[in-house]
């Protein structure tokens, strides 16, 4: 059976990447990383955030996530063995004599203790008023919180969990840790959330956003530590939440950028924010293809690169400040940006767009897509 391990380890050799490197890129902690290259499946705090960081490892260095995820299953499997001993009766074979007798025994037995009920030797266990014992409490207290509606802003606790329902399932949120940042677990991996800072997660690794989150407070120094969070279900292609806006284009946009401009109104397109962050840094764009499209990009200030792109086939690449896109087929392409899912366009829709940073009032910096005409 082919290692996890070694497979990882050579994928980001042969990328040339440190485990610092690759640590900062996918924002895992550097322990997680060295902990899935040694197979220390043991030092998750769960398979669900496992599954997630190995989704997101593989897909980092190139490699098919599911197939990945497939070797895993497949080694837990091996490391299971079959119970030959309970698949096989050895019991010795008996007499009728010898079952009869057992069978009589058992029948005398259970009409003593049916004897001792009814004479009140023995009390019947009481059912509280409540109808439900001590068990029965630490079962709810354990349950997850449903997600029902379309939002939920509450007040939470280190090890809440949250289910989310997605595509008929639920998925699992829960809250790792909580400190001048707050840790929320889910099969999309760990995410690290600061007040007034907001997350959308993919839940179901499909390249769209499932679910949003919004830190409102955090009170790290109550007993037990909390937090004030707003959970959205309902998020649009670019991982926004429906009634939220987006920053207009200026002129001096369409002028520096070269967008060009459009008097069909049915082709008119807002710009789409995609992140924000504190300062400017280096980001990842990638993108997959799910069936035959003419590809180009120009990342910065380099050469343009055009290339043909069939079902299954990859294109990632690092920028620092503007790329230029264009694709035959929008709808073949899943788009990620600095590892949000962005949607470029429609089946059989020529889309052409720029992604620029935009600094914002309160001194941090947006990524955004502009389209181009």
């Amino acid at each position: 059976m082919e290692s996890i391990g070694a497979k990882l380890s050579a994928a980001r050799t042969e990328k040339g990447v440190s485990i610092e490197q690759a640590a900062r890129d996918t924002h895992i902690a550097k322990r997680f990383i060295e902990a899935m290259e040694q197979e220390d499946f043991e030092q998750f705090p769960g398979e669900a955030y496992l599954l997630g960081f190995l989704r997101n490892y593989s897909g980092y260095l190139g490699l098919s996530s599911e197939e990945v995820v497939s070797l895993y299953h497949n080694i837990r499997l091996q490391e299971q063995p079959a119970p030959i001993d309970e698949l096989l009766d050895r019991k010795p074979q008996t007499g009728v004599l010898r079952r009869g007798l057992i069978i009589g025994a058992i029948v005398v037995a259970v009409g003593a203790v049916v004897a001792l009920f009814v004479t009140g030797v023995i009390p019947l266990p009481q059912r509280s008023a409540g109808g439900g014992g001590s068990d029965q409490v630490a079962m709810e207290a354990d349950a997850p919180i449903e997600l029902q509606d379309q939002f939920v802003e509450r007040r939470f606790s280190e090890g809440d969990r949250v289910a989310v329902p997605v595509d008929g399932d639920q998925a699992l949120l829960e809250f790792l840790s909580i400190g001048e940042r707050v840790s929320v677990g889910s099969e999309a991996g760990i995410v690290q959330i600061g007040v007034g800072e907001e997350r959308v997660l993919d839940l179901t690794g499909e390249g769209s956003g499932d679910v949003r989150l919004v830190v409102r407070q955090i009170y790290a120094d109550e007993d037990p530590a909390a937090v004030v969070v707003r959970i959205d279900r309902v998020v649009n292609g670019q991982g926004l939440a429906e009634n939220e806006s987006t920053a207009t284009m200026t002129d001096q946009d369409v002028a520096n950028l070269g967008l060009g401009m459009t008097n069909d109104p049915d082709r008119e397109r807002q710009p789409q924010a995609i992140a924000e962050f504190p300062t400017l840094q280096e980001y990842f764009i990638e993108a997959d293809f799910r069936g035959l499209t003419m590809f180009r990009w120009q990342v910065d200030d380099q050469e343009r690169e055009e290339r043909y792109l069939q079902n299954g086939d990859r294109v990632r690449t690092s920028v620092r400040d503007v790329v230029r896109i264009w694709a035959s087929n929008a709808g073949n392409v899943r788009l990620r940006v600095a590892g949000n899912p962005v949607e470029l366009g429609d089946q059989g829709e020529v889309a052409a767009a720029v992604i620029r940073w935009r600094e914002q009032e309160d001194g941090n910096w947006a990524l955004e897509l502009l389209p181009m005409y």
